[in-house]
C-alpha cells in the first residue's frame, strides 16, 4: 500500500534538517536502504538524477525513483544534474518528488525555469557547481525555496573527491545575501557532507545538510545521525548567538 508524499504530512524536527544521497548506498537493496534511512531519523532523501551528459554519470530514472516513493514518507529531494532540466520536470512531478534543484549553469532562462516548476506545484530550487559565483543567485533568490552549494565537483561522489572547504566562504556569501533580501529560501550543502565537517558548514550557514557515504558505512546508521544531529544543531545554537543569519 502507498503512503503520502513526505513534504505534506510527515513532521519534521526543528533545527538542521539532515539527509542522505540515495546514490551511496547499495544500488543492489535500494529499498532496504531508504527503509534505513528512515529508521535511522533522517529527514530526507536527496536523489541525484543525473543524464550522462552535463554530468558525467547517469542518476535514478522517475521510474525508480517513483517505486521507491511508495516506501516511505520521507521527502524526496532531487539533484538534478542534467541538460534542460524542463524536460525532466513532469516526470519527476509524476514520481513523487518534492522539490527539484537544477542547475543553474544547465537552464539557458533559469528564473523561467524556477517559474515553470513552481507552476507545475513542486517546490524548486538552484544548485550552483564549486566554480560558479555564488552572485549568479542573487537575481533568483526571492523564487527559490532552496539553494544548493556543492562542496565537491559535480558527480564526482564515485571517484574519490574530496569536500572542497571553499565551499564554507560561498555559504557565509550566500547567506549574507539572503539575509539582505530578507529571503526565506533553504541554503543547503552536499558533497562529502560527514561529521567532520558538518559544524562548520551549519557555523557557514547552512540549514540543511546531504550526508554522503560515510552514513552508509556507519555501524549504527541511527547512533551516526543523531551524533551528526547534535553537532550540526550545537552549531546552529553557537550561529545564532553570534548573529547568524543577519547578514555580513
Amino acid at each position: 500500500m502507498g503512503v503520502e508524499r513526505g513534504s505534506a504530512n510527515a513532521p519534521r524536527p526543528p533545527g538542521v534538517r539532515l539527509g542522505a544521497a540515495l546514490f551511496n548506498a547499495d544500488h543492489g537493496r535500494l529499498a532496504e536502504e531508504v527503509a534505513r534511512l528512515e529508521t535511522a531519523g533522517l529527514d530526507f532523501v536527496h536523489l541525484d538524477v543525473f543524464d550522462g551528459y552535463f554530468v558525467p554519470d547517469i542518476g535514478f530514472p522517475p521510474r525508480t525513483i517513483a517505486a521507491l516513493r511508495k516506501l516511505t514518507r520521507l521527502p524526496f529531494e532531487v539533484h538534478l544534474g542534467v541538460r534542460e532540466p524542463l524536460r525532466f520536470a513532469a516526470p519527476l512531478i509524476d514520481a513523487g518528488v518534492d522539490l527539484i534543484l537544477f542547475h543553474l549553469e544547465s537552464a539557458a532562462m533559469p528564473f523561467e525555469t524556477l517559474f515553470a516548476l513552481r507552476a507545475l506545484g513542486v517546490k524548486a530550487g538552484v544548485a550552483l557547481s564549486l566554480g560558479t559565483p555564488v552572485s549568479a543567485l542573487d537575481p533568483l533568490l526571492a523564487s527559490c525555496d532552496a539553494c544548493l552549494l556543492l562542496s565537491r565537483v559535480t558527480g564526482e561522489g564515485t571517484r574519490g573527491a574530496s569536500f572542497d572547504d571553499s565551499v564554507l566562504l560561498r555559504l557565509q556569501t550566500a547567506r549574507a545575501a539572503m539575509a539582505r533580501r530578507g529571503v526565506q529560501a533553504e541554503l543547503q550543502a552536499a558533497g562529502g557532507v560527514n561529521r567532520t565537517n558538518a559544524a562548520a558548514l551549519v557555523e557557514a550557514g547552512a540549514a540543511a545538510l546531504t550526508l554522503g557515504a560515510g552514513i552508509y558505512k556507519a555501524a549504527d546508521m541511527a547512533r551516526e545521525t543523531a551524533e551528526i544531529r547534535a553537532v550540526a544543531a550545537g552549531a546552529a545554537s553557537g550561529g545564532d548567538k553570534a548573529g547568524r543569519g543577519q547578514g555580513a
